[in-house]
């Protein structure tokens, strides 16, 4: 089937005049008031977007700046859909996926889903990265089992080439920047992972930028394709008149992009003082 697209622009701030208690389809009360104690009643832009189309049984292939408030994208659905099974899941039955292409990530999605998780009955959820012994996990996923498996692809290419865990009834599954998990070698673990979950699922890509490796891979993992791009308005000068023009921009609303030009002996100097200076502030250099 054709994709569809669905374009999404910000143009005045980081949020919509979209209520998270006001999507359609509409979103449990429980999930609405986890959103509500975390401080989330106004969707973004990529909120906004994608979680409709995940929770009306569409799959999606998001292109969105990374900062862009994502992770809720796809933890809302993964929960929703879980919350409207008929039926409580057997210990080891996974029923949805979480994937990213590093630990550190893995970990932040994580966190941020324990109070969503939460407000699942019955349902576990478990944090699958490398670095750790494979043997302790898999004794732990063994004896534990899981619903909800997040991590990263080469820890979760080892867990699903044992028989530790049943992946035929899986509802969703998440592939959280797509675009570096193939820049950074693991299409063979994600055709794996691809190949041992049901067809009949719910898929959802995140990424931000639209590679040829991307969309082979939107082409071959997802089906009822809705493409959602989702962009910021940025403001740019014209050199001819001199004046503010609006342009897209791939950087995330809220996010300052700087520069400073010295010598390259003063480098050091220069960037104690300018983290001086900005030591409030959140900084990545």
């Amino acid at each position: 089937m054709a994709a569809s697209t669905v374009a999404a622009t910000a143009r005045k701030g980081a949020l919509t005049d979209q209520r998270f208690s006001e999507l359609s389809p509409a979103l449990s009360l429980e999930v609405v008031e986890a959103l509500d104690r975390g401080g989330f009643q106004w969707c973004t832009p990529v909120q906004a977007a994608a979680i409709p189309h995940l929770l009306s049984h569409k799959d999606v292939a998001v292109d969105a700046a990374t900062g862009s408030r994502k992770t809720l994208a796809f933890i809302v659905p993964v929960v929703e859909i879980l919350r409207r099974r008929s039926s409580p899941p057997k210990s080891h039955e996974v029923l949805a996926m979480i994937i990213s292409p590093t630990r550190e990530l893995s970990l932040q999605i994580f966190n941020v889903a324990q109070p969503f998780f939460a407000t699942l009955n019955g349902v576990s959820s478990m944090f699958l990265v490398g670095g750790l012994d494979i043997k302790a996990e898999l004794k732990k996923v063994e004896e534990e089992g899981a619903n909800i498996l997040v991590g990263t692809p080469g820890k979760l290419f080892d867990i699903m080439h044992t028989d530790a865990l049943e992946y035929k009834n899986l509802e969703i599954l998440i592939l959280d920047e797509a675009d570096r998990l193939l820049d950074m070698g693991f299409q063979k673990h994600i055709n794996f992972v691809l190949s041992m979950l049901p067809k009949l699922r719910r898929t959802g890509l995140f990424s931000a930028t639209q590679t040829k490796a991307v969309a082979d891979l939107s082409k071959a993992g997802l089906r009822n394709l809705i493409r959602v791009e989702v962009k910021t308005e940025a403001k740019s000068t014209s050199k001819d008149a001199g004046q503010q023009e609006l342009g897209p921009s791939i950087t995330p609303l809220g996010l300052r992009l700087e520069y400073m030009v010295c010598e390259a002996s003063k480098k050091s100097s220069q960037l104690a003082d300018f983290l001086v200076q900005n030591s409030g502030k959140k900084i990545m250099v």
